[in-house]
């Protein structure tokens, strides 16, 4: 499998390192958005499924991660993190002008490509979200919340642990160990990046209204690191064009589970049917 290193600047001129995996005849381009704390090399198997579908694939490490710039698991704002996927979408098109777009996020990136969507309106043809951050499991305590606010104020990008625990991404264990051995992941988030997410996520949680394109959102039925009722109850809820799929027994990294060959082939499955 091909693959191509590419960079670009953010508006504050942090330098963001992406790769490229093209497809030989390419029929669509897919643009992954990560997860907090890791980095778009994890993707390298994922991107390899959607090749071999004639699907390119398209992704970065977001500021903060992997070999981007800036302070580990930092934002100075919320706009920052959706700004960066503007980034992304307009490195896409520019490599691939004809194609149809599809913006894939996982987790943390699945609460910033639903954000993205429904705030933004973007010139994509699809939306896909698994195990997005919309509830956490369990949701943070009432007293940290109120006590990351009053840090904000002072130090917003004063970092602390994230406290995900390793063991509940995949039921693979040579996943999980990977991913504690990798030098790129990080377990850091400052309480700026904390808070911004907290609220995006109930902002989420509340929305009830039409979602403007074609949306796939999946999610394990045994995922303790997001939950999986935030997933489902936010497909209920908005209008539009939305496949919902509840992967029963499979945790957070619904990718990287052993089923991984069954839940890619759904996912494209999907994107076929949608370009």
């Amino acid at each position: 499998m091909k693959s191509a290193d590419i960079n670009w600047k953010t508006e504050d001129n942090l330098s963001i390192q992406a790769t490229h995996w093209p497809a030989e005849s390419s029929k669509a381009v897919v643009c992954i958005v990560h997860g907090l704390g890791e980095h778009v090399g994890r993707y390298a198997e994922t991107a390899a499924f959607f090749n071999q579908k004639k699907l390119a694939v398209l992704a970065a490490d977001r500021r903060g991660h992997g070999r981007s710039e800036g302070k580990r698991g930092h934002t100075p704002d919320f706009e920052a993190l959706l700004a960066e996927i503007g980034l992304l979408i307009g490195k896409a098109h520019e490599l691939y002008p004809e194609l149809p777009l599809f913006l894939y996020g996982h987790s943390m990136g699945g609460n910033l490509v639903l954000n993205y969507v429904l705030r933004k309106k973007p010139a994509i043809q699809g939306v896909i979200a698994t195990g997005s951050w919309i509830r956490l499991e369990p949701p943070p305590a009432k007293s940290l919340v109120f006590f990351a606010k009053i840090i904000n104020r002072v130090f917003p990008a004063l970092g602390r642990r994230s406290g995900l625990i390793t063991s509940e991404l995949s039921s693979n264990a040579q996943v999980v160990a990977a991913y504690g051995a990798d030098p790129l992941v990080h377990d850091r988030i400052t309480y700026s990046t904390g808070l911004a997410m907290v609220e995006a996520a109930a902002w989420l949680d509340q929305f009830s209204g039409e979602i403007p394109f074609p949306t796939l959102i999946m999610h394990g039925g045994s995922d303790k690191i997001t939950a999986p009722s935030g997933s489902e109850n936010f497909a209920g809820r908005v209008r539009g064009d939305v496949t919902w799929k509840r992967w029963e027994g499979l945790k957070h990294e619904i990718h990287q589970e052993p089923q991984k060959a069954e839940v890619l082939a759904f996912l494209i499955q999907w994107v076929e049917k949608h370009i």
